[in-house]
């Protein structure tokens, strides 16, 4: 019996560090983002030139902190009406922007979040977005404010760098098709929960 046992414990320890080390090599080392094929966006149509923002209403959702409160995440029914003055339909991007609205601009925005749009041509569609946001201060004078992205957005799959670990290739490749996934306006779009703490400058908490 002490024989097996051993004789077990000695190939557990040669699983373990056989595994261990690739795991963590495929973890450190990076290959193309499969999504937007290394460029770190995703591209949108150029119709989107032609769509504005006619009228927009958000309704601030009860907030969420951490239990030391460290953090906020704020939560906002964004309602939207867009007007399609071109010939095509445009396919593409909202850009949703927490500001504190006491700073002045340019150094006002607390987190920014992307939507999806799709605005038939010569058309007018409202759609409600659910939107979060999240920063590392509970701050009572916020408002979101919207505008359309002309051009391309960062990919969300790789944050933008256009490259993920080795070992998150298969899951982004099999969900490749839902990132690129566009939703019609005439349903609601929640996207994922996407903070960029860094970014705030509280990556340490």
């Amino acid at each position: 019996m002490a024989a097996w046992m051993k004789s077990k414990l000695k190939a557990n320890v040669v699983v373990f560090f056989a595994v261990v080390p690739l795991l963590l090599v495929t973890a450190l080392v990076t290959v193309p983002c499969p999504v937007c094929d290394g460029t770190g966006s995703v591209n949108t149509t150029p119709n989107t030139d032609k769509v504005s923002i006619l009228e927009m209403d958000s309704q601030e959702q009860p907030a969420t902190r951490n239990a030391c409160g460290v953090y906020t995440v704020y939560k906002y029914d964004v309602t939207i009406k867009l007007l399609n003055e071109g010939s095509e339909d445009a396919v593409g991007w909202l850009k949703m922007v927490l500001v504190n609205t006491l700073q002045a601009e340019g150094r006002n925005i607390l987190d920014t979040q992307y939507v999806q749009m799709n605005v038939p041509a010569k058309s007018v569609v409202s759609n409600t977005y659910t939107v979060v946001f999240g920063i590392g201060l509970d701050l009572p004078h916020t408002e979101v404010r919207a505008e359309v992205v002309v051009g391309n957005v960062p990919d969300a799959a790789c944050n933008g760098t256009g490259r993920i670990p080795m070992n998150a290739l298969p899951f982004v490749n099999g969900l490749k098709d839902t990132f690129k996934d566009i939703v019609r306006v005439e349903q609601a779009y929640k996207p994922p929960v996407s903070i960029d703490w860094e970014a705030h400058g509280w990556a340490g908490y």
